[in-house]
């Protein structure tokens, strides 16, 4: 064996979502960074090794897809990946080889695959260090460090370190949980092996070894919720934990796990009155031998995310990350059990119930109380080992979230390393690390921008056209450039019938009266039907209560027989004191369907209830049709420096009027000269739905492909940054040599289709304090 000392400034232990996300955040941010990895393959549970696609915000909730780095690596593996997305196994190299490019292409960051951590040191109350092994190579790491970050899903180096942890699941009566069991339990969630096929075009065999696990019941794959949507790959059911140790028995939980993966291939292939027919030409081609955990060790920290954090959406002042899955408690034993998870059973068995029920939950705020020790001072934690009970786990353990909040860790981290008290130091800098964040890309549900720094807050915003909220219709052309709902999840409900109450969210322009809102209904009945109509203001498009409180207006709809046809309602709201949203909603009403338009409006999206007093997003985010007198002025240029990246309490975007054509431009000016040394724009797209939605080679026309960034000259404009096939959301250009100049302006000179250039924000800086994403356009000299 070699020993070698090496010391960083940070060290993070976990090559997962949350571990990679930590890691390039810190060194972006300055920090010598290791990070230690014990698989030769980036990303855990999504590498190719395990195959879990990664899921977050968006799945439930429209335009709440997680930004910041794993944005940077999702858009990239769209736009790049031939492969189309399955729910399980599908995950190929190409996913790995761009994680891989973005950790090695980053300054300040040194990465050691196949490396395991082993021990830890613990002096004064910190760890000083740690021991990690190099598989294959003879290689033993001794590794000095300021801060230390545990991503390692089971809590590895915290538990090394002594750090208390919690394992199985909290008694109901601990923190008054209401889906926490009555006595506590040491058992689990299980981990899930996944398999993938190939159509080989024509008859296979396929025998199942002595030793594979039988299935001759169909009943306990149905009744059970473990529901076959396609024989691709598959599936997350597939499951087992209790009564083995996620920790300590892995490899028998991996092999008991291939004995069913194997059992149920055989019954597909070979014996099921449906889909062996279906299986006749498919080969079993790839099968994990990599378990996805879903759940073991949790490290205990400052602060312990319940239940009630999640449903009353409570605000943190030290909010550094989100989450928006619902409370996913699968049952304790997974294929040992009758049912694999009680809300998934329900919903295949009844759609019109919805899944999740009161288990769904609004994007919440993760603070990062959660996220650090209350015993080391220099130790952090992201990923499914955060501190968090057995309940609110099952919501912030999938890998958008783990990701968000490895992320904010690496942030506070880098710029806290060098304090004598490292959490006690990122505390105090809790303003700094919730900017920081913003300004590298990441969104928090609580916290808006107001970087000091940022001059384009000061600017007067114009531009040279601007789209208005007209509405959208039954005809109207779809503009997504074939952007689909991920068909395989169950989505609901799938067309506009009145069988349950249904909302609409509409936005309205600073000082603008809405007089007439009018809607594109069908009456299938023969004779006319009254749908009881509402009016509220909401406090943004994830304001789920169906009654947040007195309805601005109240009618009863006559929709007549036939249709598709227009109902005008002549509402009559007054001047709105700033740009913000309102929600239409309809009564149930039997035989009236509410058209869905085949085009998304930007920012406005649809609801039904799915429990009484509560929504959720309708379908994958569409648009019910609608049409407003006047149109409104609800992507007004200054939404551009709002301090959100996204809808949320209104549009908080720029768009072009389509009507015009490109190249049209958004201008900042002052009333002095700026000394501009970088620019960061970040564009539209990407945002309103699960990544699973997202073809092959995909490009949202929404993103503005190749634009300029100019300065006044004489009496024209100088050109000092072009950019073409650009594909990114989040851009960042520092100037070689800086300007001064009163105005600055983005020139949008073509999308990836749309007719409109959409702009969720425009900074800039005198100094280069924006970090720099792994990927954007080329960048070309000016003519």
């Amino acid at each position: 064996m070699r020993t070698v000392a090496e010391e960083y400034d940070v060290v993070v232990c976990g090559g997962g979502l949350a571990g990679f996300s930590a890691a390039l955040s810190s060194a972006r941010h300055g920090a010598r960074t290791v990070l230690v990895q014990d698989r030769p393959v980036l990303g855990g549970n999504s590498s190719s090794e395990v195959r879990v696609t990664p899921h977050g915000a968006a799945a439930f909730h429209g335009y709440a897809r997680e930004t910041g780095i794993i944005s940077e690596a999702l858009i990239q593996d769209r736009a790049t990946n031939h492969v189309p997305i399955e729910e399980n196994g599908w995950t190929n190299s190409v996913w790995d080889m761009i994680l891989y490019d973005m950790a090695v292409r980053t300054p300040r960051l040194t990465l050691l695959l196949n490396t395991g951590v082993e021990s830890a040191v613990v002096a004064n109350g910190r760890i000083a260090a740690i021991t990690a092994r190099t598989w294959g190579a003879e290689l033993i790491h001794e590794i000095t460090g300021s801060a230390f970050i545990d991503c390692t899903g089971d809590g590895t180096l915290g538990a090394l370190a002594g750090n208390p942890s919690r394992q199985g699941m909290e008694a109901a009566a601990e923190f008054g949980e209401t889906y926490a069991p009555e006595e506590a339990g040491s058992g689990t969630m299980g981990s899930s092996l996944h398999f993938k096929t190939v159509d080989t075009g024509v008859p296979t065999q396929f025998r199942a070894p002595d030793w594979a696990e039988r299935y001759d019941n169909d009943d306990f794959l149905v009744k059970g919720g473990r529901k076959i949507q396609t024989l691709v790959s598959g599936y997350w059911w597939i499951e087992l934990g209790a009564p083995w140790d996620t920790l300590y028995e892995n490899e028998t939980l991996r092999h008991e796990l291939t004995r069913h993966v194997l059992g149920i291939w055989d019954y597909l292939k070979n014996r099921h009155p449906y889909w062996s027919p279906r299986a006749e030409n498919l080969a079993l081609d790839w099968v994990g031998q990599v378990p996805g955990k879903r759940e073991s060790r949790r490290l205990e920290g400052r602060h312990m995310l319940v239940e009630q954090d999640l449903i009353e959406n409570r605000v943190f002042e030290d909010e550094v990350a989100f989450g928006g899955w619902y409370m996913d408690l699968h049952t304790i034993g997974g294929l040992l059990k009758e049912v694999a998870e009680p809300s998934t059973q329900k919903q295949w068995a009844d759609p019109a119930t919805a899944s999740m029920g009161s288990k769904y939950v609004r994007p919440f705020g993760i603070p990062l109380g959660a996220l650090t020790s209350g015993s080391l001072d220099n130790l952090l934690f992201a990923g499914r080992n955060i501190s968090a009970s057995h309940v609110a786990m099952s919501a912030t353990r999938v890998m958008g979230t783990a990701a968000s909040m490895g992320q904010a860790v690496g942030v506070a981290a880098a710029r806290n390393f060098a304090a004598p008290k490292v959490l006690d130091a990122a505390f105090a800098d809790i303003d700094g690390i919730q900017q920081s964040l913003l300004r590298d890309g990441a969104f928090l549900v609580g916290v808006s921008n107001h970087d000091p720094a940022d001059l384009a807050r000061s600017a007067e915003v114009t531009a040279s056209s601007t789209d208005v909220v007209r509405g959208v219709g039954p005809a109207t052309a779809a503009r997504l450039g074939g952007l689909d709902y991920w068909r395989n999840y169950p989505l609901f409900p799938y067309s506009g019938k009145l069988e349950r109450r249904v909302g609409q969210w509409i936005a309205r322009g600073q000082g603008q009266h809405l007089e007439t809102i009018g809607l594109c209904l069908s009456n299938h009945h023969d004779a006319p039907v009254a749908v009881s109509a509402t009016v509220h203001a909401v406090d943004g498009i994830w304001d789920y209560r169906t009654e947040p409180g007195e309805p601005l207006a109240t009618a009863e709809l006559m929709v007549p027989p036939g249709g598709p046809a227009w109902l005008d309602w002549d509402i009559g709201l007054p001047e709105a004191a700033e740009s913000d949203y309102v929600r239409i909603d309809l009564r149930p009403a039997d035989g009236v369907e509410w058209h869905i338009s085949p085009a998304v409006q930007p920012g406005q999206i649809a609801a039904f209830e799915d429990r009484p007093g509560h929504y959720r997003r309708f379908g994958s985010g569409q648009t019910l049709s609608f049409r407003l007198t006047p149109a409104q002025r609800a992507y007004e240029p200054a939404q551009v420096t709002s301090g959100c990246t996204r809808p949320r309490r209104s549009t908080n975007q720029w768009r072009s009027d389509p009507a015009e054509p490109l190249p049209q431009w958004l201008q900042l000016s002052w009333t002095e000269p700026q000394y501009l040394r970088q620019v960061q724009l970040t564009f539209a797209g990407h945002l309103l739905r699960e990544y699973h939605a997202y073809p092959p080679f995909y490009r949202d026309p929404q993103c503005v492909r190749d634009y300029d960034l100019q300065v006044p000259e004489g009496e024209g404009w100088r050109t000092i940054i072009r950019v073409e096939d650009n594909t990114a959301t989040r851009v960042v250009h520092t100037l070689d040599t800086p300007v001064s100049s009163d105005r600055l302006r983005l020139v949008a000179l073509a999308t990836h289709g749309d007719p409109s250039a959409g702009v969720y924000e425009f900074r800039a800086y005198a100094d280069s304090v924006c970090t720099e994403p792994s990927f954007s356009g080329r960048e070309t000299t000016p003519a």
